[in-house]
């Protein structure tokens, strides 16, 4: 007999390989044209879209770009996650939907601006604090967003799900429950799902709510391991842009809380951040030697 709260063993979930059971002849032919095309940075993935005005339905990308599916909710395996930092001087408005940002970080850790180069340390930086979103309010000019890279069963794709600061204390925090709990999120499979609330100005937003859903097999967690391996590799080459953050704020005490890595890697507590605010970065001669380009 299960014990109380104890969860279930979800043997139906696979992990699917897009050349699993293919004819060797024709696989032999597919890598081979794979080979002569040119090489892709950072982590393929689809994308999935938070709603606005407070709709309850992530917007799941299909095989193209304006092929989108509406999900209520997502069940999946969560490969990695990592935050991510991004600071527009602009308005994300009039067409700037789309515009890289002017100075991004892909560990919430140390920025870089991409006009001038510099490395900037996040943690000091005055527009990472509290009180500088130019729309006024307690939230900041530079957005705080996490990035959660998700596999759902049967299917090939890696998704990609970007926590807005309306939502990232609340997946933060389940981040840290799961792992104390004694259940790497790599062994389980999540459910998240979209709650309405309303800001201080009366704006309705959705915010993510994340719960467990079951436990992964045996072998497909040690399949998940190996994936988890490859993009934590890989990671530091993707990019960001204003999409990912395009969408109405929610409360303003809600936007980007103290909560970080440390919280949910308590053991990384003791490494000390960059000790310069700015330092010079290495010369670079085009845009593809950015790090995260």
């Amino acid at each position: 007999m299960a014990k109380k709260n104890e969860l279930a063993v979800l043997d139906t979930f696979k992990l699917a390989n897009p050349y699993e059971g293919m004819d060797p002849e024709l696989l032999a032919e597919l890598e081979d044209e794979l080979a002569d095309l040119d090489d892709e940075k950072g982590i393929t993935c689809r994308r999935i879209k938070m709603p606005s005005g407070g709709a309850l339905a992530f917007e799941v990308q299909g095989e193209d770009e304006e092929d989108v599916e509406y999900v209520k909710e997502l069940q999946g395996v969560i490969l990695f996650t990592h935050r991510v930092n991004g600071y527009w001087s602009k308005p994300l408005g009039d067409g700037e939907g789309n515009a890289a940002p002017d100075c991004s970080s892909m560990d919430g850790k140390m920025g870089i601006n991409t006009t001038t180069g510099e490395c900037i340390n996040c943690d000091t930086c005055p527009l990472n604090q509290y009180g500088t979103d130019p729309r006024g309010g307690d939230g900041k000019a530079c957005k705080n967003m996490r990035r959660l890279y998700l596999m759902i069963s049967g299917d090939p794709n890696c998704y990609l799900l970007t926590v807005p600061p309306t939502s990232i204390r609340d997946v933060n925090k389940k981040l840290r429950s799961l792992l104390t709990g004694g259940t790497p999120y790599i062994g389980m499979v999540v459910s998240i799902k979209l709650a309405k609330e309303t800001n201080k100005g009366g704006v309705d937003y959705a915010k993510i709510v994340l719960n467990k859903a079951g436990l992964l097999p045996a072998g497909v967690v040690a399949q998940a391991k190996e994936l988890r391996r490859q993009m934590k590799d890989k990671f530091k080459e993707m990019s960001i842009n204003a999409a990912e953050y395009n969408q109405p704020q929610g409360n303003p005490l809600d936007i980007n809380p103290v909560d970080d890595l440390n919280e949910i890697f308590p053991d990384r507590a003791e490494e000390a951040p960059p000790a310069p605010q700015f330092e010079e970065a290495p010369p670079l001669p085009d845009d593809d030697n950015l790090p995260f380009a």
